[in-house]
C-alpha cells in the first residue's frame, strides 16, 4: 500500500490531457500496490501564489523569529513540502503550454524548493532531503506554434 500524491497544473479540468495521462498511471500503480491512497492536490483550483518578497524573507526567517505575516506567507510553502513529505508516490501530469510548464506548477516548484528544508548545499553539491521513493513526471505538449518570421 502506498500512498500517492497527483499534483494537478492544467487548467483544462476533465479536458486536459496531461490529467487523463496521470490518472491512468495512477491507475497502474494503484494495481501494482493494492489498498494505495491518492491524494489529489490542484495548484489550478489552489490559486497558488507566486514567490513574492513576502515569502523569500519568510523562507529565510528562523521559525521561531517569524511574525503572523511571516507564517502567512510561508503557509502554502510548508503545506506543499508536508504533502510531498507524507507522500511514497509522487505523480504530476504537467501540460506545457508556450514551450513551458504552467505557471501554477512553476510556483509550486519555487516554494518546494528550499535550502536547508528540502536540500542542502555540500562539497559534492546540492542533496536533497527528502525520501519520496518514486517520482513521476508526465509531460503533454498542449499544441505546437508556428511563427512565420
Amino acid at each position: 500500500m502506498k500512498k500517492i500524491l497527483h499534483i494537478i497544473s492544467s487548467p483544462r479540468g476533465e479536458a486536459s490531457l496531461s490529467i487523463k495521462l496521470a490518472n491512468a498511471i495512477i491507475e497502474k500503480v494503484k494495481a501494482e500496490y493494492p489498498g494505495s491512497t491518492v491524494k489529489e492536490s490542484n495548484l489550478v483550483a489552489k490559486h497558488f501564489p507566486h514567490l513574492e518578497e513576502a515569502h523569500l524573507t519568510s523562507f529565510f526567517t528562523p521559525a521561531e523569529n517569524r511574525t503572523p505575516a511571516n507564517i502567512a506567507a510561508v503557509r502554502h510553502s510548508d503545506e506543499a513540502i508536508r504533502e510531498i513529505r507524507d507522500a511514497d508516490i509522487i505523480v504530476i501530469g504537467a501540460p506545457l503550454y508556450n514551450f513551458s510548464i504552467h505557471s501554477s506548477l512553476k510556483a509550486w516548484i519555487d516554494h518546494i524548493v528550499r535550502a536547508g528544508i528540502t536540500f542542502k548545499y555540500d562539497k559534492d553539491g546540492p542533496e536533497g532531503l527528502l525520501n519520496v521513493k518514486r517520482f513521476i513526471l508526465l509531460y503533454h505538449q498542449a499544441a505546437f506554434i508556428q511563427m512565420a518570421l
